[in-house]
This record gives C-alpha cells, sequence and structure tokens, in this order.
C-alpha cells in the first residue's frame, strides 16, 4: 500500500503507556514521539519511521519546521503541500480538503489524497497550522492501518508555542466524538500516456458542434465561433492571486490585440466567484475583430481554462446565456475508441477517508481510510483481466476477473468467467500528451471508471 502524509490535529483517549513517554521540543512544538520509532534529524525537520518486513509495512512521521504564515490557511496548506507532498515525496495527487477549523488560537486545514506508486495503492493526507504570523506542518506516511494508532497519539500530544513563555495544546480537550462526515473520490490518474497512436482525434456532435484534439487544448467550433478547451494546468500560489488575469496572461492574451478589455465579473448567485474575463480584441494571426469571453474553472488545485472567441458580444450572449452552458462545454472533450486504442493495461485510484470532531469543541478526533486501486488489462482485442486491490479498516482485500470484451466505438461489453454480462458507455477524454479513458455502466450510472493508460 501507498505512502500517507498525515498532519492532523486529533483528540483522542491514549493509553497509559502514551502518556509516559518521554517528550521532545522542535522548533515551535513539543509532542510525544512513538515508542521504538527511529529518530532522525534532516536539515528544517524531524523523522520517524518505524516497519514491519514480515508484514510490509511501514510509517513514517515527519515534523517539519514552522515558516511564515502568509495570513491565510488555504494558501499555507495549499504552499506546504506543493512543497512537501508533491515536491518531497513525488505525490501528485490534488488533496480532498476538510473544512477548515480552530482550535487554541490555530487555524487547521487537513486535506489528503488516495495515490498509486510501485508499492501499491495508499493515501496522503496533510495538516497546516496557521497563526500569530507563522504556519506550521507535521506528516505521516504509512501503508497499513497498523500504525494508525501511533501516529494519531502522536498527533493529540502536540503543543504549539503561541508566543513567549506561552504554549497550548493545540488539539483541545478530550470530549466525546462524533462522525460528522465522509469525504471520498476517485483521484485523477497519474501515470504517462502515450500521445499517439489512437484511431480518433475528431468528433462531430449532433447539436452541430466539432471537437478536435490539439497539442495544448480541444478545439470546439460551430459556425463563426471557436472554444478552445485548455488542458488542466496546476494552480501556483502566485496564480491564485488573481485566477481570472493570470491566466488571461499566461495563456491567451497574447494571441491578440486588446481593444477593451472588460472588468472581471463575478457570480452574485452562488457561494463562489466565477473567474471571467472578456474583450473585444483583434485575432493577430488573422487579422480578424472578435469578441473573446475567457473562463477560468478551478478544481482540486487545477484551473481549466475556458477561451471562447465569437464575432460579436450579442453572439456570445445568444450562444451562452448563462455560466453553466460555458462549464457544459466541457463535454465535447469526448472522443470515440477504436479496438486496438484499449490494448495495454488502464488503472484507477480512489480513496476514501472518514474524519471524526468533537461535538462540543469542534477538534479533531480521529480517522478512518479506505484506499483502493483498480486495473483492467486489455489483452488482444478480445479478451480481459481485471485486479481490485482495496485496503479498509486493517482489512485488505483482492479480486480478478477475467473474460471477452468487445468494442463499439462509444461501447463496451464485458463478459466475465461466470457470464456476467456488463455493458458501459465508453469514450476518451483528452488530456496533455494522452487520453484518459471512461467506462460509465449503462445500469448502475454511479459506477464511473476514469482509467489512465500506464503502458
Amino acid at each position: 500500500m501507498k505512502p500517507i502524509l498525515l498532519l492532523i490535529a486529533c483528540v483522542l483517549s491514549l493509553s497509559a503507556n502514551s502518556f509516559a513517554q518521554t517528550t521532545e521540543t522542535f522548533d515551535i512544538a513539543t509532542y510525544r514521539p512513538p515508542a521504538g520509532w527511529k529518530r532522525q534529524e534532516k536539515p528544517g525537520a524531524i523523522i520517524y519511521a518505524t516497519s514491519d518486513e514480515s508484514k510490509g509495512t511501514y510509517a513514517l512521521i515527519t515534523v517539519r519546521a514552522s515558516g511564515e504564515s502568509v495570513g491565510n490557511p488555504a494558501q499555507d496548506f495549499e504552499s506546504d503541500w506543493q512543497e512537501f507532498v508533491v515536491r518531497q515525496f513525488k505525490v501528485n495527487a490534488r488533496p480532498e480538503i476538510e473544512p477548515e477549523r480552530t482550535a487554541a488560537g490555530w487555524k487547521i486545514i487537513t486535506g489528503g489524497a488516495a495515490f498509486q506508486n510501485d508499492l501499491g495503492p495508499g493515501a496522503v493526507l496533510m495538516s497546516t497550522y496557521s497563526g500569530n504570523g507563522r504556519k506550521f506542518s507535521v506528516s505521516a506516511m504509512f501503508n497499513s492501518r497498523d500504525h494508525l494508532p501511533a501516529i494519531e497519539a502522536f498527533a493529540s500530544s502536540i503543543k504549539l508555542k503561541t508566543g513567549p513563555g506561552k504554549q497550548l495544546n493545540a488539539t483541545g480537550e478530550n470530549q466525546q466524538a462524533q462522525a460528522v462526515g465522509n469525504r471520498s473520490g476517485a483521484q485523477p490518474p497519474v501515470t504517462q500516456f502515450a500521445g499517439e497512436g489512437y484511431t480518433f482525434a475528431t468528433s462531430n456532435f449532433d447539436d452541430g458542434w466539432n471537437a478536435a484534439i490539439k497539442s495544448d487544448w480541444v478545439e470546439v467550433t460551430k459556425g463563426d465561433t471557436t472554444v478552445l478547451l485548455h488542458y488542466g494546468i496546476t494552480m501556483t500560489d502566485e496564480m491564485r492571486q488573481d485566477l481570472s488575469n493570470s491566466y488571461w496572461n499566461k495563456i491567451a492574451a497574447n494571441k491578440y490585440t486588446i481593444r477593451n478589455l472588460y472588468p472581471t465579473n463575478y457570480s452574485v448567485l452562488k457561494d463562489f466567484p466565477y473567474y471571467f474575463v472578456q474583450a473585444d480584441a483583434t485575432e493577430k494571426a488573422t487579422g480578424k475583430s472578435v469578441f473573446v469571453s475567457f473562463r477560468v474553472i478551478p478544481k482540486n488545485g487545477t484551473a481549466y481554462c475556458y477561451e471562447i472567441v465569437t464575432p460579436t458580444k450579442d453572439s456570445f450572449s445568444r450562444q451562452f446565456p448563462s455560466m453553466d452552458t460555458i462549464e457544459n462545454l466541457s463535454g465535447y472533450n469526448r472522443f470515440a475508441i477504436g479496438k486496438s486504442d484499449l490494448i495495454g493495461s488502464w488503472q484507477a485510484g480512489a480513496g476514501a477517508f472518514t474524519q471524526y470532531y468533537f461535538v462540543s469543541s469542534g477538534n479533531y478526533a480521529g480517522m478512518n481510510i479506505t484506499v483502493s486501486n483498480l486495473k483492467y488489462v486489455f489483452v488482444n482485442g478480445t479478451s480481459y483481466r481485471t485486479e481490485v486491490k482495496a485496503v479498509t479498516n486493517n482489512v485488505y482485500a483482492s479480486e480478478k476477473e477475467v473474460g471477452r470484451y468487445i468494442v463499439g466505438n462509444w461501447d463496451i461489453s464485458t463478459t466475465d468467467q461466470k457470464g456476467k454480462l456488463s455493458n458501459f458507455s465508453a469514450w476518451f477524454e483528452a488530456t496533455k500528451g494522452g487520453r484518459i479513458l471512461h467506462l460509465l455502466n449503462k445500469k448502475y450510472s454511479s459506477e464511473h471508471y476514469l482509467l489512465g493508460k500506464d503502458r
């Protein structure tokens, strides 16, 4: 199973042995390290590690030196996630983020994601504490719930210094806990894809729209309207300061001579802004006068940019009367499947973690984690096999299936070794340099797999 980064503030009922352990202090934190774990000092960090070779399990806790807060807990979290999870641990999955909490004067954000590496499926979580002009992060990585009690006990012992001579427990007092929610979701594939060799690179839709795969976007056209569905771009702290204009300037503005740039528009109907720019412009490539509309849709740390080019503002308004009609354009990133396109191995990872909080204080009180990996192997155009691996509540499960399949341009039917027939709607979504395979069960719409090709 995969490593899991755990930065959590939790309040649990701990054993007497846990309280008997010697405390240690590093930077602004005092805590009780897990008994029997190996300690290692690194520049700016203390690492505690353990492993069980007979079971093939391991765990890693890292306490990191505090840094200067930017004054925004969400930005503090994102910055540390990119530095400690993405850059240092090479985990590219975007986190599912829990609502911000406050304890002992610290604002705490926790996020987690499932991912897959050579060691199997896993999950990664991180919590960042922001307050008093500082930010502080603790992390844990593990591949078995066997180590979770020690990790939670460690997190519950953390006390953070809030000022000279003053130190407060960042997790509050021990009270009755209650589960308040379950955040889960399949993670996007993180494997690399082949960029060439697929049968179809264009789609013609019944409503008159046509789509074509380009190197940096999917180009969707209808009459004199052109839409560029730019492939997802990872958001940076700098870009987050002004998503609309940052991405407009980065990927669109240089194509045009701008005559009039309209003010950024925001939603007044929903609880989040629309990141939206419009301009009267002249296309540098053609010399044509056009009206350009540009929307940024952020999802799980990735920016999806929609660039819409119409002859006039009135033409745009007629075709796109609401923001929802713009967001629905993503449905045109859909391409048919050729029989030979499937041959190879396709994988998807998924994860869920349930967070528990104390009713009276709102403080963190532990979690449950489930991670899984699904692999489809299409062998020779007619036969297939699947393997599902999952770990839930310290129980490992694996299920295999073999059978035969039939491919249509927009459908896949599988018949397993027991004669069970499954019918899927199927299509490719274009990405930068490759494809994502969508399989949507026609009978059970909740069964929707997004698979990346790994070989």
